[in-house]
């Protein structure tokens, strides 16, 4: 006669596993989280991108700012003219890692992504996109931005005073996701 125990022990014993639809209901439920993980990361991703040129605009501004302000009290403001159409990396102390320089190494680099670059012809300062997908501009070709020193003026009448220097974006753009 089999004790209660060994009868229990028998019943664990016979079952093999998941059922098929145990497997599937998990397997749809990974599938689930996985899509909402990618679609987050993609978006920190994108925003991680969009933070870091703002954090690079604001600190060509900053300083800009100072080199105009060195410039007034050390020459005057009409001295300031200098400034416009600069490459204002030089500005800064420490420049981006990823600023590679004046002008481009070879034709295939203008192609590559997250980058900074100053072209000298033109006189203008590149960011070149990584989430090309994530990003609008007026720019035709490669997503882009494009910015350039300009002088401010202060409108006296016939008498154009120059009021100071700012970085100017040469073309619309904005990032397609929200902001927050």
């Amino acid at each position: 006669m089999r004790s209660r125990a060994s009868i229990g022990a028998g019943r664990l014993c016979s079952q093999h596993g998941f059922s098929l639809f145990e497997l599937v209901v998990v397997v749809l439920l990974i599938g689930v989280l996985m899509s909402f993980a990618m679609d987050r990361l993609m978006r920190m991703q994108v925003d991680a991108e969009r933070v870091s040129v703002q954090y690079v605009i604001g600190a060509l501004n900053s300083a800009i700012n100072l080199q105009v302000a060195d410039i007034v009290v050390r020459q005057g403001l009409d001295a300031t003219r200098a400034l416009e159409k600069q490459n204002p990396m030089i500005y800064l102390s420490k420049t981006p890692a990823n600023y590679t320089g004046v002008g481009m190494d070879d034709a295939n680099d203008w192609q590559r992504a997250s980058v900074w670059y100053f072209d000298p012809e033109k006189k203008i300062l590149v960011y070149t996109v990584k989430n090309t997908d994530y990003f609008h501009s007026s720019v035709e070709g490669r997503p882009r931005m494009r910015l350039q020193l300009h002088l401010i003026y202060q409108d006296d009448d016939a008498n154009q005073s120059i009021r100071g220097v700012r970085l100017q974006s040469l073309d619309e753009y904005h990032w397609l996701l929200e902001e927050k």
